[in-house]
């Protein structure tokens, strides 16, 4: 992503701290408010840390990124997202989120990511109604995940373009590419 060494850690703290923000613990962003708004995009190294700690297997964790590119009889997706139980993420408890501490990317930094030079807020509960962001230890948390974050997702994002340099899609398959590869799926 361009940007990412064009913004400054200090840039990003700033532009936080002006965006009041609690986590209310809502679970609204793990579930399905309109179309698609609780797709979790997630790697295979992410997979694999959620994997480590459930004993789950990555495909009752992931599943292909629904939004498949269709190139004449070649159908694929590039990528993976937390599976779902009917509008809610798979990982949603009673109490909230059950693999908290191994949680992706995308769940640690929400409400805010990095888009080019900017930080972009997401609409949620808890904007506006808290003072987290002003504890200097909460900031800096979310300004390195914000940074690591980017640049997990652009190498992710330069792996997949080699693999599609590289590899030869097969026709009249369902095929998941990633960083990783390509993974021909069951029907």
């Amino acid at each position: 992503m361009p940007g990412l060494n064009r913004i400054s850690d200090q840039n990003i703290s700033i532009e936080i701290r002006k965006t009041p923000f609690t986590c209310m613990r809502c679970g609204a962003c793990c579930r399905e408010i309109e179309p698609g708004s609780n797709l979790v995009l997630v790697s295979p190294a992410e997979v694999r840390v959620i994997m480590a700690a459930t004993s789950l297997t990555f495909d009752e964790i992931a599943e292909p990124y629904p939004d498949f590119i269709h190139e004449g009889k070649r159908r694929y997706t590039l990528g993976w997202a937390i599976r779902r139980d009917g509008n809610r993420c798979k990982f949603l408890g009673e109490h909230g989120c059950l693999i908290y501490q191994s949680r992706p990317w995308i769940c640690r930094t929400y409400p805010f990511m990095i888009d080019n030079e900017n930080l972009m807020v997401s609409p949620c509960s808890g904007i506006g109604t808290g003072t987290d962001v002003m504890d200097p230890e909460i900031v800096n948390r979310f300004v390195q995940d914000l940074i690591d974050r980017q640049q997990a997702e652009k190498a992710e994002e330069e792996h997949i373009a080699e693999v599609l340099t590289r590899e030869q899609i097969p026709a009249g398959k369902l095929v998941v590419i990633d960083g990783e590869g390509m993974r021909i799926m069951n029907g």
